[in-house]
């Protein structure tokens, strides 16, 4: 029996109970409401207009046959190998060229300071609170060719993202200033911080000259000095660095740095390393001078007292002195200063958090108008499904990012009456997705049935692509291997089509052949041990294509190998990948246009190989650790290596078609659809964002095609001069 007062407190606990039902369900009908509001009011419920999806896969097509005509007329890539000067002077008279691209050219030195500011910092000149623009741009900026118009100033840039990490892509994506940038067609490397360059001693030298006077964002001058800050104590220092990433050595030797003058500076290898300079262009460029040393040494254990530098982590609540540095060294941080054209004002939690034009941005477009045109950059933080309402609403300025294919046709229908374009960007990646069998399975039953190429090769043919495209791709894709795609010199159209066409049959003949013929009362085949054959299709959250990879497990369990998709938290599924527990994982490209930049899916490369974590600990470390690979997959990383070490790009193309041949043998990778355009949505009052360009993690889209030049038109739509 309860006593009274027992009861008294259950009693209470039921009435706090159901007020608290009642709340939540109210929070609950109140989301609804506004969700199926901004569901309405964006026209989401209206039939999609099937004459714009017709036109997609012809734009795909034509883009791609664009692509592959700026690569075969691509200049010698062996003229590379000297000194390299990929941008002239542009003179007063010369006029602006209306294309579709920017492009990137030399300051006459002859015109002198003659430069342009925008008018917030204007103001601030006349205050007296700022130096005069010809004091804050270097000696030769930068100038930028604007694809359609220079200017206007002003505006807001509006973007989303779904969390504070997320926003972090700034540097990567939006700023994307280190030595080098790739073009906006990924065709060719381009000047950034450094004008020129020289490659030497086939490929052991790479010596490269620093625009003169460029300044942090703070005013304080940029040189060699603050990247040798960077090399001697944050990539050579232990604990904060500590593994210097292979991109920065050569036969296990980290790469020497030599200062010739402040700026100059000369990077050195033990041996030949012909990718360097793409390497740079891919994101090891802007890690280089993203340190201040002015500002950073503060907080270093080379120029602090080790008992100062942790009194200061103790108050700011950390334990070590790293992690107090990390914390300043941190995008979020207002106070470091920067080279971005952007630079952080209000950093989260604010909502919306707010970038702001860096008045010492080095670049300028012809009429010497400092650079960038846009004044902020907004980032509001929500859900995926929520970006998407509020991306068909019109609410973006321009973005690609968590845009999710499913929501395509309401994108065309709903463009012109909610003021955006719809661009289509050539997909930099060779499929959509890459499904990886775990090579290195603690299971060894699984482990062998792995190895086997029949069964890898027959799980390809039970996949219905073709029924997968029309149902999740609305046939925009095209059936195909993780292979480069047509656009690019490493195309392979034998890998490309390589066991892509669905055939049970043959997947069932495969299978039996392979020992697998014996099936339990419900059809699902035996393993030798006895055991039924099950497998865990394994995907991150982050991924939103989910039914197609229930199809995927639905055509494998009718072949008989029972299969099930399992979604997990990003930590959690890399958590289980890093220890080699997943049967089967899920990941995307890996912009395959340029395999050689990260070739993931063609051998295990990285801790990203999913199909060889511990293949690719063995590459990673010369056979210190992980699992030795089979003679077949050693062949390939024998073959990446001679690729390393040719600053010959013919060569470079060669090899690698070697791996390609290895793969269509081997199929360590199964890939589904490709040639699925990347969307971007594009506000009405945008200019200078290119209708075409190349979108890629390598190629840091859409960094590549010069966001600083994006300008907004605020003076009607039908005025394009230029503005001050």
């Amino acid at each position: 029996m309860f006593s009274y007062p027992r009861l008294k407190r259950f009693k209470n606990y039921l009435i706090f109970a159901a007020g608290l039902g009642i709340v939540l369900l109210c929070l609950f009908l109140l989301v609804e409401i506004l969700a199926h509001l901004t569901w309405h009011l964006s026209g989401a419920g209206e039939p999609p207009d099937s004459r714009k999806l017709e036109k997609v896969a012809a734009l795909q097509q034509r883009v791609s046959q664009l692509k592959r005509q700026e690569w075969e007329g691509k200049e010698n890539p062996e003229e590379k190998t000297a000194s390299v000067q990929t941008s002239e002077p542009v003179s007063r008279s010369t006029p602006v060229d209306i294309k579709p691209l920017h492009s990137v050219a030399e300051w006459p030195l002859e015109r002198g300071p003659d430069f342009h500011e925008a008018p917030m910092l204007k103001k601030l000149v006349e205050a007296g609170e700022l130096p005069p623009v010809a004091q804050r741009l270097p000696e030769n900026p930068l100038v930028i060719m604007p694809p359609e118009q220079m200017g206007p100033y002003g505006g807001t840039w509006a973007r989303f993202a779904t969390g504070p990490s997320d926003i972090g892509v700034f540097e990567a994506r939006l700023a994307y200033d280190g030595f080098v940038r790739w073009g906006p067609m990924a065709q060719k490397v381009l000047p950034n911080l450094a004008s020129h360059w020289e490659i030497q001693d086939e490929g052991r030298t790479y010596t490269f000259w620093l625009r003169k006077g460029v300044h942090w964002s703070d005013g304080r001058p940029f040189s060699v000095d603050d990247i040798l800050f960077w090399y001697d104590h944050i990539l050579n220092n232990a604990d904060l660095t500590p593994s210097v990433p292979p991109e920065f050595q050569r036969d296990g030797e980290t790469m020497r740095l030599e200062k010739l003058d402040d700026y100059t500076i000369r990077f050195q290898f033990k041996t030949p390393y012909g990718l360097f300079l793409k390497v740079l262009a891919s994101g090891r460029g802007y890690e280089i001078v993203r340190s201040p040393a002015h500002y950073l040494k503060q907080y270093h254990i080379d120029f602090v007292p080790e008992e100062r530098l942790e009194e200061m982590a103790r108050e700011a609540g950390f334990d070590l002195w790293h992690q107090l540095y990390n914390d300043k060294a941190e995008w979020r941080n207002p106070e470091i200063p920067r080279l971005w054209p952007w630079i952080v004002k209000k950093p989260p939690p604010a909502q919306p958090a707010v970038f702001e034009r860096n008045p010492y941005y080095w670049k300028v477009d012809p009429e010497g108008n400092q650079l960038p045109y846009i004044d902020h950059m907004t980032f509001g933080i929500y859900d995926p499904e929520t970006i998407n309402l509020k991306a068909i609403n019109g609410e973006m300025g321009m973005q690609g990012r968590h845009l999710q294919f499913s929501n395509y046709p309401l994108f065309m229908e709903h463009s012109s009456k909610r003021g955006y374009r719809v661009f289509h960007w050539i997909s930099g990646g060779g499929g959509d997705s890459a499904v990886s069998l775990n090579l290195n399975h603690r299971d060894p039953v699984l482990k062998k049935i792995f190895h086997d190429r029949r069964f890898r090769i027959a799980l390809s043919y039970a996949i219905n692509r073709e029924e997968i495209n029309e149902i999740g791709f609305f046939s925009v894709g095209k059936p195909r291997q993780m292979a480069p795609p047509p656009a690019s010199p490493f195309y392979s159209p034998e890998y490309e089509s390589a066991y892509i066409e669905y055939d049970p049959d043959k997947a069932n003949q495969l299978l039996d052949e392979m020992g697998l013929a014996k099936r339990n009362k419900d059809g699902i085949r035996l393993r030798p041990d006895g055991k039924p054959l099950q497998l865990r299709i394994e995907m991150s959250s982050v991924f939103l294509s989910t039914p197609v990879f229930e199809m995927i497990a639905g055509y494998w369990t009718d072949v008989g190998v029972k299969s099930q998709l399992k979604l997990e938290a990003r930590q959690i599924f890399y958590t289980r990948k890093s220890a080699v527990m997943h049967d089967v994982g899920v990941w995307g490209s890996a912009d395959e246009l340029i395999p050689v930049m990260d070739p993931r899916w063609f051998f295990p490369y990285s801790t990203e190989s999913i199909q060889g974590i511990n293949y690719a600990r063995w590459y990673l470390t010369n056979g210190k650790r992980g699992e030795t690979p089979p003679p077949k997959i050693q062949k390939c990383i024998e073959l990446y290596r001679q690729i390393e070490r040719t600053p010959d790009e013919t060569e470079q193309i060669r090899l690698f078609h070697e791996i390609i041949e290895l793969n269509r043998e081997n199929l360590w990778v199964i890939g589904v659809l490709g040639d699925i355009p990347s969307v971007f949505l594009v506000k009405d009052t945008f200019r200078n964002v290119p209708k075409v360009a190349v979108s890629g993690w390598v190629f840091r889209a859409p960094g590549n095609t010069a966001p600083e030049c994006y300008a907004i038109e605020t003076r009607g739509l039908g005025d394009k001069g230029t503005r001050r």
